[in-house]
C-alpha cells in the first residue's frame, strides 16, 4: 500500500552536538528537559546509531526513537510518539521486566523500586503471564525485541544495550551495531480536486513503487505519506505532516493566497519542500528569505515565462503563414491570486520586445463564472491573441464559452490548465484550436517513453503530457538527494544536496538555480537545454494535443 494516512501524537527534538536544538512541540520539550538532555547526549555520543526506547511519565507511556547520522555533523533527531505498552503491560510491569532484562535479580529490583520483593514477584507472574514467556531469560528476549526498555532506568546497575546506556546513563560507547533502517517519510498534500490532481498523485506513487522495488534509498525504505486537502484546509494538512516527521513535504497545486502560508510553515519546520506552483511571489519569498525559507524548492519556472512564450509561438505560427495578426494587440488575463503591481509593467516590456503592442491587462478571480462584461471589454479593445492565465477547468470553460465571438479573429491561450488527462476530450468542440503551453511537462526521448509505459500498465490510465510526470521527477529528485546523505532527516544536508543537483527527467533537466531555488525554463531562463525544462506549447486539433514548440 503506498499512500498512508498520518497519525498523531508525534513529537520531534533536533539536536546538533553544540548549541540550541529545535522542536515541533516547544512547550512539550521545555517541560521534559530530560529528553533534551537525552537528544544531546545521542549528537555527542551516538555517532550513526539508531535506538527506540518506551518513556513513561506517570502513567503515560510514549515511544522515542533516537537516530544521529554518521556524516561529518553531528546531529541528533528524536521523536516522541504516544504509544501502547507492548503485551498490555502496565508502567510498574514494564519497569519490572527491564530490570529483569537489564540482569537484575528479584531483591535487587525491589531496592530499585522501593517496594518489597513479594510484590516484585507479583509483578513478574503478571508479566510472565501477559507476555506468554516461561522464563526470565525470555522476557530479557522479549522486551530487547519490542525496544521495550523503559526510562528513566530503574537503575544505574542495569546491563543493557551499549547504545541505550550511553543515551540514558553516563557510559560512552565507541561503536555501535549496524542500525536498523527507519523509512524515508516522504509527505504529499494534494488538492480534493483540480487540474492533474489524480495524475499528479499517480506520479509520486510510481516513482515510490519503483524507488522500494530497486531497494529503496540505500536500503532504506521510502514511505509515502499522503492526504488531500481543501484549499482553507491545506495549513492544517502541512502541520500534521510535520508533526508525523516526514522527511521532505510535496505539494500539489493549490490557490496561492492559501499557498503562501501553508509553505512558510512547512519551512520553519526544515524539512525540504518541493513543489511545481508558478506565482512568482513564491520563489521572490524564498530569494527575500534565505533564512527563513531555504527549505522550499520549486522545480518550475514562474508563470511571468508564459506570455513570452505566446509571442515566440505567435512568430513562429506567423513565419509559417499559420497566423496573420492586424494590428498586433495582445490582451492578457491574469488570474486575480498571483496579480502583482509588477504585472502590467513586465507584459508591456515583453510585448514590446516582440513587436506587439500590449492593449488590455485585466485580474481575474480564480474562479470566476461569469465572463460576459470582461468578453463585451475585450472585445472593443480588438486584440489579435489573448492569454490567459492559469484558470481552474471550471474557470477555462466558463471564459471558453462566452468567449466565442472573439474566436474568429484573435487566436486564444491557455496556460497549464490543459495538461490534465483528458482535456480535449471533456473540452470538444470548445478546445478546439486552442494554443496552451506549459513550462514543465514530459519531454520526447526515452525516459519519457519508459515513464508513459510504466504509468499506463501500472494505472490503466494516459499519464497526460505533464502533471504526473512532474511529481514522478519531484520524488525521485528527492530520492537522489536522500541517497547522498546519511539521513533523510538531516535537513541541512539534504538542502544543501538539492541545491547542488544536476539531473534530467522526465520533464527535462532539473537545477534549483533560478531565483528563489527555482528550475528553470528554456529558453525564457536559459539557452541551454541541459540547465532547464523546454516551454513546450500544444494546439489541441482533430480534439488531441499537437506539438508546436520545445
Amino acid at each position: 500500500m503506498d499512500d498512508v494516512v498520518p497519525d498523531g501524537g508525534g513529537r520531534r527534538w533536533l539536536q546538533p552536538e553544540l548549541g540550541d536544538g529545535s522542536g515541533s512541540d516547544p512547550a512539550f520539550f521545555e517541560a521534559r528537559p530530560d529528553l533534551v538532555r537525552v537528544a544531546r547526549r545521542a549528537a555527542r555520543r551516538l555517532r550513526g546509531g539508531h535506538l527506540r526506547y518506551l518513556d513513561i511519565a506517570g502513567n503515560a507511556v510514549r515511544r522515542v526513537s533516537v537516530d544521529v547520522p554518521d556524516s561529518g555533523r553531528p546531529v541528533a533527531r528524536l521523536d516522541v510518539v504516544d504509544a501502547e505498552a507492548p503485551y498490555g503491560l502496565t508502567v510498574r510491569e514494564l519497569q519490572v521486566a527491564t530490570c529483569v532484562a537489564g540482569g537484575l535479580a528479584n531483591q535487587a529490583i525491589a531496592d530499585a523500586l522501593g517496594c518489597t520483593r513479594r510484590t516484585v514477584a507479583t509483578h513478574l507472574e503478571h508479566v510472565f503471564a501477559k507476555t506468554g514467556a516461561a522464563s526470565r531469560a525470555l522476557v530479557a528476549t522479549l522486551i530487547a525485541a519490542e525496544d521495550a526498555y523503559v526510562a528513566p532506568l530503574p537503575s544505574p546497575d542495569l546491563v543493557l544495550p551499549a547504545p541505550l546506556l550511553a543515551v540514558l546513563g553516563s557510559r560512552t560507547v565507541s561503536a555501535v551495531s549496524v542500525p536498523r533502517q527507519r523509512p524515508a517519510l516522504l509527505g504529499a498534500v494534494y488538492p480534493t480536486a483540480g487540474t492533474g490532481v489524480v495524475a499528479m498523485r499517480r506520479g509520486a506513487r510510481l516513482a515510490v513503487r519503483e524507488l522500494n522495488a530497486r531497494g529503496g534509498i540505500a536500503g532504506r525504505r521510502v514511505e509515502h505519506v499522503t492526504v488531500t486537502a481543501t484549499a482553507d484546509g491545506l495549513g492544517d494538512a502541512v502541520m500534521a505532516l510535520t508533526a508525523r516527521g516526514v522527511d521532505a513535504i510535496m505539494l500539489g497545486n493549490f490557490p496561492f493566497p492559501f499557498a503562501r502560508p501553508a509553505i512558510a510553515d512547512a519551512a520553519a519546520a526544515g524539512a525540504p519542500v518541493l513543489h511545481s506552483m508558478t506565482g512568482p511571489a513564491l520563489s521572490d519569498d524564498v530569494h527575500a528569505d534565505p533564512g527563513g525559507l531555504g527549505a522550499v524548492f520549486q522545480v518550475c519556472a514562474t508563470e511571468s515565462a508564459y506570455v513570452p512564450g505566446l509571442l515566440r509561438t505567435l512568430r513562429y505560427l506567423a513565419d509559417r503563414g499559420a497566423f496573420r495578426p492586424g494590428r498586433r494587440r495582445l490582451a492578457v488575463l491574469q488570474r486575480e491570486s498571483t496579480f502583482d503591481a509588477g504585472v502590467t509593467e513586465r507584459a508591456q516590456r515583453q510585448a514590446a520586445r516582440a513587436g506587439w503592442n500590449l492593449v488590455f491587462l485585466e485580474p481575474v478571480p480564480d474562479r470566476a463564472a461569469s465572463f460576459t462584461d470582461l468578453v463585451r471589454r475585450l472585445d472593443l479593445a480588438e486584440p489579435d491573441a489573448v492569454s490567459l492565465s492559469i484558470f481552474p477547468e471550471p474557470t477555462l470553460r466558463a471564459f471558453l464559452t462566452a468567449a466565442a465571438p472573439l474566436r474568429g479573429r484573435a487566436l486564444l491561450h491557455a496556460a497549464w490548465s490543459p495538461v490534465a488527462p483528458g482535456f480535449a476530450r471533456r473540452f470538444g468542440e470548445l478546445g478546439e484550436g486552442l494554443i496552451w503551453s506549459t513550462v514543465i511537462g514530459n519531454v520526447d526521448g526515452p525516459l519519457c517513453a519508459g515513464f508513459e509505459r510504466r504509468f499506463q500498465a501500472t494505472f490503466g490510465a494516459e499519464p497526460g503530457p505533464a502533471a504526473a510526470a512532474v511529481h514522478y521527477d519531484m520524488v525521485n529528485l528527492l530520492a537522489q538527494a536522500w541517497s547522498r546523505v546519511s539521513r533523510p532527516w538531516d535537513f541541512v544536508a539534504v538542502r544543501e544536496q538539492l541545491r547542488s543537483i544536476a539531473s534530467f527527467g522526465v520533464t527535462g533537466a532539473h537545477r534549483f538555480v533560478g531565483r528563489g531555488q527555482r528550475g528553470l525554463t528554456c529558453p525564457d531562463d536559459t539557452g541551454d537545454p541541459t540547465l532547464g525544462h523546454p516551454h513546450l506549447v500544444y494546439r489541441i486539433a482533430g480534439g488531441a494535443n499537437r506539438r508546436l514548440l520545445s
